[in-house]
């Protein structure tokens, strides 16, 4: 056990290039392994940070002692912010924080820090960033923690697709009007989807609508995480990343954009946008079949709109569970006079998997 400071003495500061160093190499326990060695993480994680996801948008925060703010062995919590751009009702554009890799060192669990850190990092994200409307995160220990520090925990249903009694064959022959997506693509159809949004938010809703945007850069994110994996393990790397559907005249109608996940052999479905039954029925199949390439057990959809998943043969193989970890929680910091700041009146719309960081 380390040397336990009072609260008081601590101070929550942005890490330095060496401090950040430090917390990677702190991080690689829980992050990490046994997947990557640490030289692997270490270079994940220095990749990842140089993408436009990250490069001007990404903050290390540390709590360390008041007295030695530069110290690199008494870091004793860390987390990390992202600044995202988002909509909130009326299709107002502002800002939001995810917030994520909120690690506290074994040495120094059980005397408060990362409590008192996200104490401190919530007034800091309220307070003094103007502009910010919400900040978030995915909690993999409970709704209890985060709740009582001021983030409230918010729906997180998942459909999970077993595939492997799954009949492919009826598949590879659908072919008409289904586009696969490459990276390129995927630039273009975020921008799509995107402008789509920005009318639709808040469209029929009694609550205060928020939604984190689904832009490229976000993807791109993930995809490099995926690519990483695949790299290191001598695995083939994937360059197909959805696939849109059209109605014959050029026109979507549907389309899903996903990212492969190695460690747990599951193809996660990032963004879900659907017309109809029939067109979901179609997306998913395709989703299958891609996680199929690579002897995957399973596709998930995180959140979806259950309207679009009503015809039982799109469920086939499939089954709506409530999730235990990447809890998706939200702190309303809007500051504007005459709203209501309570969590009870906010909606977010298209929680989905493609927020999570």
């Amino acid at each position: 056990m380390g040397f336990t400071y009072n609260l008081s003495e601590l101070t929550l500061i942005e890490a330095t290039p060496e401090q950040v160093i430090i917390t990677n190499r702190n991080t690689y326990v829980e992050w990490g392994a046994p997947h990557l060695t640490l030289d692997e993480y270490i270079s994940r994680e220095r990749i990842l940070s140089s993408l436009p996801f990250t490069s001007k948008n990404f903050t290390v925060w540390i709590l360390v002692p008041r007295s030695t703010p530069e110290t690199t062995t008494n870091i004793l919590s860390s987390c990390e912010t992202f600044i995202r751009p988002a909509l909130v009702q009326s299709s107002q554009k502002q800002y939001c924080y995810s917030i994520a890799s909120v690690f506290t060192p074994p040495e120094h669990r059980k005397n408060g820090y990362a409590s008192y850190m996200m104490e401190m990092l919530g007034k800091k994200l309220k307070e003094n960033f103007q502009g910010v409307g919400f900040s978030f995160l995915y909690s993999d220990i409970g709704p209890k923690f985060y709740s009582r520090l001021g983030w409230k925990v918010f729906g997180h249903k998942e459909i999970q697709f077993n595939i492997e009694n799954t009949n492919l064959n009826d598949i590879t022959s659908d072919t008409a009007n289904t586009i696969s997506l490459s990276c390129k693509e995927v630039v273009q159809l975020t921008k799509y989807d995107c402008s789509l949004i920005e009318n639709e938010i808040g469209i029929n809703s009694a609550k205060y609508g928020v939604v984190v945007l689904p832009t490229f850069e976000c993807f791109e994110w993930l995809f490099a995480r995926s690519n990483f994996y695949a790299k290191v393990k001598d695995l083939r790397e994937p360059n197909i990343w959805g696939v849109k559907l059209t109605n014959g005249e050029d026109q979507i109608i549907g389309f899903v954009i996903w990212t492969y996940n190695f460690q747990e052999e599951i193809l996660q479905i990032l963004r879900i946008r659907s017309l109809n039954t029939n067109v979901t029925k179609s997306l998913i199949k395709r989703a299958k079949l891609y996680a199929s390439h690579y002897n995957f057990k399973k596709v998930t959809v995180w959140n979806p709109d259950l309207k679009l998943f009503t015809d039982p043969s799109i469920i086939e193989g499939g089954e709506l569970v409530e999730r235990t970890k990447s809890l998706p929680s939200l702190a309303w910091y809007h500051h504007d006079k005459g709203l209501n700041e309570n969590e009870d009146d906010v909606e977010w719309i298209l929680n989905e998997n493609y927020a999570w960081c």
